[in-house]
């Protein structure tokens, strides 16, 4: 496990009147706690989405290519609805999946969160999560569902921290997004798209990857797009440079521009990802509850 939240050295507060990871308009920096370190070249995101300058772990897990991904997983499952799939650590409970043994454990945890959350007997309430006893059978089925659910509803953004913020002399840094289908050199591409076998699975991917492609082709282009309407968003109102989309734009980035743009088109391709992506979810409820007998 990973965080980023810590308090801060006495000579931080004693002798450096700026410190944190935070960008310099963030109104957290008045916190007793700090988030990052203000000359990290890496970035951590918040629970709302904001960036933060984070420095290398000692496992020297970060990254600034879209080759690995983040999650923040409670271990009670009182916390389920707190989970988050992010393009980088958060500030707690976070776990970095950067190969297929790391990702089958987390996009586990991360999809039994969801699909419980709400649902799970009384019981259970004050219990820690535990691992699901999984069928050799279904083994194949059951990651390719997880891996194609948490494609649809993760939280990864594409985003950028500015250079000389919030010290001078720090440069910029910019991260792409590692569960977009249509970049080859996200995450997904490299080291999940070929596990996909399980027919459902294979849908729910097919419209995303639709969506993707029609997003591209129709309005990106190939290229940025500036000035589009999501200036207040917390991965961009803190900075002085413009607000944009790429054709590897998060699912809940290209979503926002839709609504805020009245852009039927792409909010109909939402509507069918959403169908898709609840028929798996009850298939994964209904191999854990019915074929892991997860809480018996």
């Amino acid at each position: 496990m990973y965080d980023f939240k810590r308090s801060p050295t006495k000579f931080e507060i004693e002798e450096m009147p700026i410190y944190g990871g935070l960008p310099i308009k963030d109104p957290r920096r008045n916190n007793l706690k700090t988030y990052g370190h203000h000359e990290g070249t890496y970035i951590g995101i918040m629970d709302n989405g904001t960036p933060v300058r984070i420095q290398q772990d000692k496992y020297y897990r970060m990254s600034n290519s879209p080759d690995r991904v983040w999650f923040r997983l409670d271990n009670d499952l009182k916390s389920c609805n707190k989970t988050r799939l992010t393009s980088g650590p958060t500030d707690k409970y976070s776990y970095c999946a950067y190969d297929i043994a790391s990702a089958k454990s987390l996009f586990s945890w991360f999809a039994i969160t969801k699909v419980i959350n709400g649902i799970y007997p009384v019981w259970a309430n004050q219990f820690d999560l535990w691992p699901p006893n999984i069928r050799t059978e279904f083994s194949v089925e059951y990651f390719s569902l997880c891996f194609s659910f948490s494609l649809a509803i993760n939280s990864c953004i594409v985003i950028k921290f500015e250079s000389n913020n919030p010290v001078a002399d720090i440069p910029e840094i910019f991260i792409d997004n590692p569960l977009c289908p249509t970049n080859p050199d996200s995450f997904w591409s490299t080291t999940l798209a070929n596990t996909i076998s399980s027919p459902l699975a294979k849908m729910l991917v097919s419209a995303i990857e639709e969506l993707y492609s029609y997003w591209n082709s129709e309005y990106c282009k190939g290229q940025f797009l500036e000035n589009v309407g999501l200036h207040d968003e917390p991965y961009f109102k803190y900075f002085s440079y413009s607000d944009f989309v790429t054709p590897y734009s998060g699912l809940l980035q290209i979503r926002k521009y839709a609504e805020l743009n009245g852009k039927t088109d792409i909010l109909e391709k939402f509507e069918i990802i959403k169908e898709l992506t609840k028929q798996v979810k009850d298939r994964i409820y209904e191999l854990l509850v019915d074929e892991f007998k997860y809480f018996e």
